[in-house]
C-alpha cells in the first residue's frame, strides 16, 4: 500500500500519539519507536499501544498508524 493511502490512518490516532510518532526518526523498529517515545515523554498508555506493534521496520508515521489500525480493528486494510 502506498504511503498516501496509509496516511488516512494517522488522523484516526489520538493527537498525543500523532505528535509522539511525528517526532520519531524513521526508519525504526518497534524498540526504537518505544525508546524514542519514552524519551519524548509519552504517557504509559501510548507506550503500551506501541508495545503491541509487530517487531519490524517502520519507514514512516503512516506505517505505524496502519499497523495500529490493524491491531485495533482486527482486519487488514
Amino acid at each position: 500500500m502506498e504511503t498516501e493511502n496509509k496516511s488516512r490512518f494517522i488522523a484516526d490516532l489520538p493527537m498525543e500519539t500523532q505528535e509522539i510518532l511525528k517526532n520519531i526518526t524513521y526508519p525504526a523498529n518497534r524498540n526504537d519507536i518505544i525508546g524514542q517515545a519514552r524519551e519524548s515523554g509519552a504517557i504509559p498508555d501510548i507506550l503500551r499501544e506501541l508495545g503491541m506493534l509487530p517487531d519490524k521496520q517502520y519507514n514512516s508515521v503512516a506505517d505505524v498508524a496502519e499497523e495500529l489500525h490493524i491491531i485495533y480493528m482486527g482486519i487488514p486494510v
